[in-house]
């Protein structure tokens, strides 16, 4: 391939597209981000890195569920909230959300957890760092 073919491949590339398509092709990894801090950290705000605690009754309750971690809060009772996990991509941002009906339902009468889902400025390095990675493959495969 010629210099001209190469550059003529180059300012072909949408980046967005392949923006998108790296983005599509992680999904699992972002949404582990966002699952490893809940879980391991206890962020219930990606704003601010804020943690809950649980009532002393729902410690002991918990201490009967498959995952009964209860240093502080952490989404996971029996795994299902985690696993509807989702990656919504708009234009220009994408979103971290849950099909999980408990969850929406719960959502519906208060907001404690509503700023959950998300990449705190942790997680959002580490997204960068494979975005990035996985970007340049991309476009060096276009090439």
């Amino acid at each position: 391939m010629t210099l001209t073919e190469k550059i003529s491949h180059l300012t072909a590339i949408n980046l967005w597209t392949l923006f998108d398509e790296v983005l599509k092709e992680n999904e699992d990894e972002i949404c582990d981000l966002n699952k490893d801090q809940m879980y391991e950290e206890g962020v219930m705000n990606v704003e601010t890195g804020q943690q809950e605690h649980y009532s002393s009754a729902t410690i002991t309750a918990k201490k009967k569920a498959p995952f009964s971690k209860t240093e502080f809060v952490t989404l996971k009772w029996m795994g299902d909230f985690y696993k509807s996990l989702k990656l919504i991509i708009f234009k220009d941002t994408f979103v971290i959300s849950s099909d999980n009906l408990i969850w929406a339902n719960y959502l519906e009468t208060q907001t404690r957890f509503g700023k959950a889902l998300g990449m705190t400025a942790k997680s959002k390095g580490e997204l960068r760092e494979i975005m990035r990675d996985e970007l340049i493959k991309k476009i060096k495969g276009v090439i």
